[in-house]
């Protein structure tokens, strides 16, 4: 096996655990009796991520127009790893808990009623705040320094809290649903629709940050 494609291997799985722990936070989300509690705790799956370096989409899409043209392709390996990963652990959670399918079907019912600039605009709110969590937990060096962990478990409350959408936190409430929306065309549309406010609302406040910064 070649050296490029051991590599594609390692990210694809990289991405694939990545969507495996979001899951795990949604999971967290679905079962908590209070909305709070739960987006608090649904800030352990980025949290890990982050700290065992794991492929996240929506930790990646600021850096589009800073990168090479190969860059485009690196994100849709990512965004398929998230999707498998969330996938594979919605459907075990959709099956293991009926109750959460339930609960996932309700929210994504919701989800599919807004209209699609409303999803763009709400994933492009979702994107700002996870760059910011993402991009300053990276930059800061110390290990220990708690202001960064401080940041993660704010800005990911905050877009669960304030109803913004999270592509691949989607993509786990829509494989968990009772209907197993995910693999529906409405829902790979919205999956699409959210990804795109992700990308748009990251690549332009990072953008926008480094020109006032200069």
């Amino acid at each position: 096996m070649s050296v490029i494609m051991m590599k594609i291997i390692r990210q694809l799985v990289s991405a694939i655990l990545a969507g495996v722990m979001i899951s795990l936070g949604g999971t967290v989300f679905l079962a908590s009796e209070s909305r709070a509690v739960g987006a608090i705790f649904f800030s352990l799956g980025l949290t890990v991520i982050l700290l065992y370096g794991l492929l996240l989409f929506t930790g990646k899409t600021a850096y589009l127009l800073e990168n090479r043209p190969s860059y485009i392709p690196y994100l849709l390996l990512i965004w398929v790893g998230n999707l498998i990963g969330t996938l594979l652990t919605g459907l075990m959670v959709g099956y293991a808990k009926p109750a959460l399918a339930q609960t996932a079907e309700q929210l994504c019912t919701a989800k599919l009623a807004q209209s699609p600039w409303q999803t763009l605009a709400l994933g492009a709110l979702c994107g700002v705040l996870v760059y910011i969590a993402v991009d300053y937990f990276r930059s800061d060096k110390d290990k220990k320094a708690f202001s960064k962990y401080l940041l993660v478990f704010t800005c990911v409350p905050v877009f669960i809290l304030c109803g913004f959408e999270h592509s691949v936190a989607d993509m786990f409430y829509f494989a968990a649903s009772s209907s197993h929306l995910l693999l529906s065309v409405s829902g790979i549309v919205y999956i699409l629709l959210v990804s795109a406010g992700n990308l748009v609302g990251a690549v332009v406040f990072h953008t926008v940050r480094r020109f006032a910064l200069k």
